[in-house]
């Protein structure tokens, strides 16, 4: 039996950097926004406080998705797979060596996840297959919502 498990954990950091002393405030904000975009900061980071928010758990079988081909042209293969109320999409473009996969969800296919990769197909899968345990774990956090009654 695989059981996914997701913890959530709000994360703080403390890194100690040298700035130019001639910056003004935006220049200062900017640099720090610059350098932490960079990746330079993260060999700076120290972690500071781990604060646990939740952890919830999704037991069962692991979401299989089978593909079925659809219309292909020339350098493109369309793959698609219907789980549900969720259609799934799988877009190779063999010229740009790009892997592209969409998920949508209910009757007016509302778009709630997109990838676009130099991946193979398998691989596209199982980021899809990942994607989609984790949505399942955390839909599972709503069925503990209650709401009050309208007086």
């Amino acid at each position: 039996m695989e059981v996914v498990v997701t913890v959530v954990e709000k994360v703080a950091s403390v890194a100690h950097i040298n700035i130019p002393d001639s910056l003004s405030v935006d220049g200062i904000r900017q640099h720090i926004v610059g350098y932490y975009n960079s990746g330079g900061m993260q060999a700076d980071l120290n972690i500071y406080q781990v604060d646990f928010e939740s952890i919830s758990a999704h037991i069962g079988s692991k979401i299989n998705i089978t593909w079925h081909q659809g219309d292909t042209c020339a350098n493109r293969q369309y793959y698609f797979c219907k789980l549900g109320r969720f259609t799934l999409t799988l877009l190779t473009d063999t010229e740009q060596n790009l892997t592209r996969t969409e998920v949508y969800f209910g009757h007016h296919k509302q778009l709630i996840y997109t990838s676009e990769k130099e991946i193979s197909i398998d691989l596209a899968t199982v980021e899809l297959q990942n994607f989609l345990s984790g949505l399942a774990v955390e839909l599972q956090t709503l069925s503990h919502i209650e709401f009050p009654e309208q007086v």
